[in-house]
């Protein structure tokens, strides 16, 4: 997704969302029944849908599930009715709107770093883009450069050329999808109006200054006035940029595009969906979990992995809506202990707020969960939990939380010894799942076998169990925060591993991808140094095509261009070695 003050988000990838607001209420998207709220009658879907509108008084509009919906059935796949580059992009061509990364672009002379834009000056990839409008019959076209967008950035003069440096993030293209969407109204009226009946929040919007001002001044005041277009009232400008803050899905590498059904899924912080965009930006949306009829359709509009303090966050700068959704009521945020300190008195990791859902509630040690103690020898019980209670002001926790993040941004994410340095650093004050630990946690999971010094054939074997360890840790908590397609539990539990908990987003299919070499080279290596036996090789061969088989179910729903589908592929190859090894 694309913040409005473009805020960093780790592995952006892993969490691009759309976004439609949802009042804070109890009701909430994932409950069974919705029976009681009235179809929408402004929606006449074609027949065929597996879902239908519905509107609320507290969430607005939302899609419910008609039928029973599989895992892995796909629910919706729209083309895109806008694509442009996210704000504070960097330069990018207008046409296809690749970034100019020194390879894939022409200088049109000797005194210019690329071609550009004949009228106005805009940089471009080539003359030749396909993202070029042609005769005006170009499809693809419609979603790049098109003659009235060159008319309109030329109206004051050639406005590209401020666009001077092709490798410094720029405020220039904030005005870029703002001003496509403005155009549509006589480009393509069914596309205009399809972007126009999405929410903007206007009232809600105008009385956050950090966002309405920096609209007016980027957005608004460079369209009037730098640009020369005065047909576009100030109030028009400003509810084109309300709907791509509530509603824009982030596609491709930095770009954010809006999509005519997609934005009407309602939020939840784990969400029975996950979707894909291809080359052409084309959006899938598949369920990631079964589906009963009457259950609504989920998104997450916030990074999943993160807590509960961060995500609401979040949410209400800038979706403007307080998220009550099951995760966000529950401090232990399903048990997984995402947002958990330890204590300093007692030494546990169970300090969690008294009210997630108030901000500035105060954050306590809770009581110990356990069953009654034994006497001790004088015949009384044991204080069942010794600590004498302990409460940190919310204000001094979120501090803790702004400092920890920024440290954890800072990390060079290809560094071993620094993401693990960050995680003992931090093991004394964070329970083993916070957020930022699996942050670093999931880095390592990848790098450990890739980089210079750890790759896969140079790691011992206690570097192989390290990376197999991470795995398990965080697939398991994936398994709660983004359940999945299915669980593989093998009949035989494995007797030196654990059984796989897997779930359906990508981020879960790489894992399992990573997870598999360790497995593999630690079984090659026992069964050679005769650790095993030969029904011990064939019990973990299973285990590594278990692995391959499920990632490969996952990322190959992606597109096939896409670096995970790449990793499907691989994995479908390597699968296929397995079982002829078994």
């Amino acid at each position: 997704m694309c913040d409005h003050d473009s805020r960093k988000q780790r592995n952006s990838k892993s969490h691009k969302k759309n976004h439609k607001r949802q009042q804070q209420s109890n009701q909430q998207p994932g409950n069974n029944n919705h029976h009681e709220d009235p179809d929408d009658p402004e929606w006449d879907l074609p027949p065929g849908r597996p879902f239908k509108v519905k509107i609320s008084p507290t969430m607005g509009r939302y899609l419910v599930a008609t039928k029973d919906i599989a895992a892995g059935d796909l629910i919706l796949r729209e083309e895109a009715l806008i694509v442009g580059p996210c704000q504070n992009s960097k330069p990018v061509c207008l046409g296809c709107l690749k970034q100019f990364d020194g390879e894939h672009y022409i200088r049109s002379s000797d005194n210019e770093d690329c071609h550009r834009c004949m009228g106005c000056q805009w940089p471009l990839c080539s003359p030749t883009c396909p993202g070029l409008e042609r005769d005006g019959h170009a499809r693809h076209a419609l979603l790049g450069h098109t003659y009235e967008e060159c008319a309109a950035l030329s109206a004051a003069g050639p406005s590209g050329r401020r666009v001077m440096d092709l490798r410094a993030r720029t405020p220039l293209y904030n005005v870029i999808v703002p001003l496509r969407i403005l155009l549509l109204e006589k480009q393509d009226p069914a596309r205009w109006r399809a972007v126009r009946r999405m929410q903007s929040h206007d009232s809600v919007r105008r009385q956050i200054p950090g966002v309405w001002q920096v609209n007016q001044l980027g957005v608004v005041d460079r369209i009037r006035n730098e640009f020369g277009l005065q047909q576009f009232a100030e109030d028009e400008i400003h509810s084109v940029c309300g709907i791509l803050e509530v509603n824009a899905f982030e596609v491709g590498d930095g770009q954010r595009a809006l999509y005519d059904l997609a934005f009407l899924l309602a939020h939840d912080c784990t969400p029975n969906t996950s979707h894909a965009d291809d080359e052409s930006r084309a959006l899938s949306i598949r369920a990631s979990v079964p589906i009963p009829k009457g259950r609504a359709i989920t998104l997450s509009y916030a990074y999943t992995i993160q807590g509960t303090l961060k995500r609401r966050e979040h949410l209400k700068e800038s979706k403007f809506f307080d998220c009550c959704c099951p995760r966000c009521s529950d401090p232990t945020e399903l048990g997984t202990m995402c947002s958990a300190l330890v204590c300093p008195r007692c030494g546990r990791a169970s300090v969690l707020p008294t009210d997630p859902l108030q901000a500035d509630a105060p954050w306590r040690c809770v009581p110990r969960s356990a069953p009654a103690p034994a006497p001790t020898p004088a015949g009384k019980h044991a204080e069942p939990n010794p600590c004498p209670g302990y409460e940190m002001p919310a204000k001094e926790v979120k501090e803790f939380l702004d400092k920890l993040t920024d440290e954890s941004e800072a990390l060079d994410h290809n560094d071993v010894m620094g993401l693990e340095g960050f995680l003992v650093k931090h093991a004394a004050r964070l329970h083993p799942n916070h957020f930022v630990l699996l942050g670093a946690k999931h880095s390592l999971s990848q790098v450990y076998g890739k980089v210079q010094g750890y790759l896969i054939h140079q790691l011992s074997d206690a570097l192989l169990e390290r990376k197999l360890t991470i795995c398990r840790e965080i697939l398991r908590i994936f398994d709660v925060l983004e359940p999945g397609v299915s669980r593989l539990r093998g009949e035989n539990q494995f007797d030196h591993f654990d059984a796989l908990l897997v779930s359906h987003p990508k981020s879960e299919g790489i894992t399992l991808y990573e997870m598999h070499a360790p497995i593999m080279i630690l079984t090659t290596r026992q069964f050679e140094a005769n650790a095993i036996s030969r029904k011990d090789l064939r019990t973990r061969l299973r285990e590594v095509a278990a692995c391959l088989e499920q990632a490969a179910h996952i990322l190959c729903l992606e597109p096939e261009s896409s670096s995970e589908g790449a990793v499907g592929r691989a994995a479908q190859d390597a699968l296929q070695r397995v079982r002829q090894w078994q």
